[in-house]
């Protein structure tokens, strides 16, 4: 009944996305009431899919491959970035901080433009829940005296709103990470959430990796000037950029994992989305290239993002208090990369690296004498105890050393952890218990 019901899904589905590449916005309409074939689009059929299917990880992309057998280009020839783009408007928001500083002795109040993305909206109470960069809400020059850097004076807008003082909302940050330069702000009880016909939670990519080539655009509060889009692609995969989050006479420099795109990134659009074709979130921007760099930007995976906002948010709910640093087990692993190589296209027809991830010390904690230098880690599993016995929440094959980092971000207290290993030719797996003892604020 279920492989009927989709086929017929699909036929009609079929029939409106041929339609597409003749009109704009990719939209059709049937019917001659106006309601008995209410306007039709391709995510109307993508969302319909997914619940027939029961599965909420069906990506867009994979949805075009798997059952209407679009290819790459396909794909992107017939989905309407446009569409996209202004869905997407509606995740985001501009967030302006404002911070008391001192600056060569003098104290002054300045006022500072970032971007966010919106994870979680209830108008009905007027909530919000927003991520957005650490460096967006920290200051080093607004550390001194009782002050700790952290802005209490934040405020976003919503899409279409102008910079008033009638339409900002007063936003709270309730955690933050330099380490991971992620913060959540929260909004509660505002009346304007409540009265907005706009604003929305926005959708994350599924899959753990992002290869280049990709089409991307980035949603962000560019030079201040409220929320706008530009179009680039995944030009590397993986990149290493630092952030100083200090000041010049003190610098505070951290190391980030990032994607680097050539969509235009200006001052402003830290803390924005990184979106896909397909209105997913695939990165949240957090820097550009420097001034002789043109067309050089980057955003933190949304790997690791979803995982580390996610804790943040769980933490917060449970302590009920602003944190800086995110929760995170010590499992005293130290990896490295041993071997790289790539095994060409893949079945999706992305060029693929994959990176022998080694263990290279076991310095402390649980995994000491469990886990062993030289082992090669193939895949971890973590195991979650609700009541009812243990179910795997992460199952994650390591193809990339930035797998083993990304998961591991998603251990809870009480959680087993499942290392499949690689030791001396032969596959062993073993398990290991960590305890609220085990974890650290970073």
């Amino acid at each position: 009944m279920r492989s009927k019901s989709i086929k017929r899904l699909l036929a009609c589905g079929a029939l409106s996305f041929a339609l597409c590449f003749a009109a704009a916005g990719c939209v059709t309409t049937n019917g001659r009431d106006g309601v008995d074939g209410k306007d039709l689009n391709i995510y109307d059929i993508y969302a319909a899919v997914k619940a027939e299917t029961a599965n909420d990880d069906l990506t867009f992309d994979e949805f075009l491959r798997e059952y209407l057998s679009y290819t790459p280009s396909d794909i992107e020839e017939a989905v309407s970035i446009q569409k996209s783009v202004n869905k997407s408007l509606l995740s985001g928001v501009a967030v302006r901080s404002s911070f008391i500083e001192r600056i060569s002795g003098v104290t002054v109040r300045n006022t500072y433009s970032g971007s966010g993305i919106i994870l979680d909206i209830d108008r009905q109470k007027g909530d919000m829940t927003v991520v957005t960069n650490c460096h967006v809400v920290y200051s080093a020059k607004a550390n001194f005296g009782e002050q700790d850097g952290y802005c209490d004076d934040v405020s976003v807008w919503l899409y279409g709103s102008e910079f008033l003082n009638a339409t900002a909302i007063s936003a709270k940050v309730v955690a933050a990470s330099k380490t991971y330069d992620t913060a959540i702000l929260k909004i509660e009880g505002s009346e304007q959430v409540k009265r907005s016909k706009f604003g929305e939670a926005a959708k994350w990519r599924s899959d753990e990796e992002t290869y280049l080539g990709e089409t991307v655009y980035a949603i962000g509060n560019a030079n201040g000037e409220k929320l706008s889009a530009n179009l680039g692609y995944i030009s590397k995969d993986l990149d290493l950029v630092y952030v100083n989050l200090g000041t010049d006479s003190v610098p505070e420099q951290y190391y980030y994992n990032v994607l680097r795109t050539s969509a235009t990134i200006n001052s402003g659009n830290s803390g924005g989305g990184l979106y896909n074709i397909g209105g997913e979130v695939v990165g949240l921007v957090n820097a550009k290239g420097r001034a002789e760099s043109v067309g050089v930007g980057y955003a933190l995976p949304a790997s690791a993002i979803k995982r580390v906002a996610a804790s943040m948010i769980e933490r917060y709910a449970q302590t009920g208090e602003e944190e800086h640093g995110v929760n995170v087990v010590k499992h005293g692993v130290e990896t490295e990369i041993t071997d790289s190589y790539s095994t060409g296209l893949n079945d999706k027809g992305f060029a693929e690296i994959v990176e022998e991830v080694s263990v290279k010390s076991v310095a402390f904690g649980k995994t000491l004498g469990t886990v062993e230098r030289g082992d090669i880690i193939k895949r971890i599993r973590i195991l979650r105890n609700d009541g009812g016995g243990e179910r795997a929440v992460e199952d994650m094959p390591v193809m990339r050393e930035h797998n083993f980092k990304d998961v591991m971000l998603a251990v809870r207290a009480g959680d087993a952890v499942e290392y499949t290993l690689l030791r001396d030719g032969k596959e062993i797996v073993r398990k290991v218990t960590y305890l609220e003892d085990d974890f650290q604020l970073i």
